[in-house]
């Protein structure tokens, strides 16, 4: 019965990716016009006319997005957010966007994790514009988060410093602290979200290897350090997923200990759709196919872009 599901599954799969990025020229016009007058809400009405046909591309769905954040309905955003990322996980303005809505979402220490990580890693990518925006973001959190970001952020305390907007401290004072990294895992306001990067599968080398060995302290660390919070079970799932992405993001060397803290989640949560999906797309990138299906059977609802990225 689960391999006809499976079968099945992989067949719908099959049909979501072919279809998939088929935006027609009219449908693009049509898009770029409402989003470029502001007709927000038109806009995600026709966006959810084409992609009911199986047509999008991931601006299109970043589009949609920036839509509902303009709304101000941050649920959705976050959603669609996690739909851009599924698509194109290096996609530097949705990453942004993702950041913002975590601030707006009162989780600062999210929005932050993000922006610091996106200046570690994409910070000669930024555009002109988007540099102001962090600027403009990042200033107020500059003056209220002071000594948080000093502690837990070192790269954005760089980019304020920088730009001006922070003294310079002693460089003994900015501490490398682990990031809780993104993709819209961590801090999207509702637990429906998908992590999944456009990686090959590849069987771990021995090097990799004893690279996860070393990081499994590290782990249990962290394990330690969120089950001693005195804080929600579904906020203990949320913060393991957060360390667990930013295992994720670092290769195939720190996989072993984003598995350990993903299980540790499912342990709280066997039911948590945010682990399960992560857990799928790691069994993947790992090599395990069939137990990325395991995982993917196990979520509530089916989810159409998990299934394309696991038939790969």
């Amino acid at each position: 019965m689960m391999k006809q599901r499976n079968r099945q599954a992989s067949a719908k799969a099959k049909e979501v990716q072919k279809n998939a990025q088929q935006l027609t020229e009219m449908e693009a016009k049509d898009l770029q016009h409402l989003f470029e007058t502001e007709q927000y809400a038109d806009y995600i009405n026709r966006l959810a006319e084409i992609v009911q046909e199986g047509h999008y591309d991931e601006d299109a769905l970043y589009r949609g997005a920036y839509s509902y954040f303009m709304l101000g309905d941050y649920l959705r955003a976050a959603n669609m957010v996690n739909d851009v990322l599924t698509v194109s996980p290096m996609h530097l303005e949705a990453r942004i966007l993702l950041a913002r809505i975590c601030l707006l979402d009162d989780r600062t220490d999210d929005g932050l994790a993000i922006f610091d990580f996106i200046l570690e890693h994409f910070k000669e990518q930024l555009t002109e514009a988007q540099t102001d925006d962090l600027k403009d973001v990042l200033d107020y959190y500059a003056n209220t988060e002071t000594e948080n970001i000093r502690k837990n952020f070192p790269h954005v305390v760089r980019f304020l410093q920088a730009a001006g907007l922070m003294p310079e401290i002693a460089a003994a004072e900015v501490q490398d602290a682990p990031q809780a990294e993104t993709a819209a895992i961590e801090c999207a306001p509702v637990p429906e979200t998908v992590e999944a990067v456009e990686a090959e599968a590849e069987e771990p080398s021995l090097d990799s290897a004893a690279a996860s060995e070393s990081a499994a302290p590290d782990a249990a660390a962290e394990i330690a350090q969120v089950m001693a919070q005195q804080i929600s079970l579904a906020d203990k799932v949320r913060l393991l997923n957060a360390f667990a992405a930013a295992h994720f993001m670092a290769g195939a060397a720190e996989y072993a200990a984003a598995r350990e803290e993903l299980e540790q989640a499912l342990q709280l949560d066997t039911a948590s759709a945010e682990t399960l999906r992560n857990l799928a797309v790691l069994a993947k990138c790992q090599g395990e196919a069939e137990k990325a299906w395991a995982f993917a059977a196990k979520l509530p609802t089916s989810d159409f872009l998990l299934m394309a990225f696991l038939e790969k």
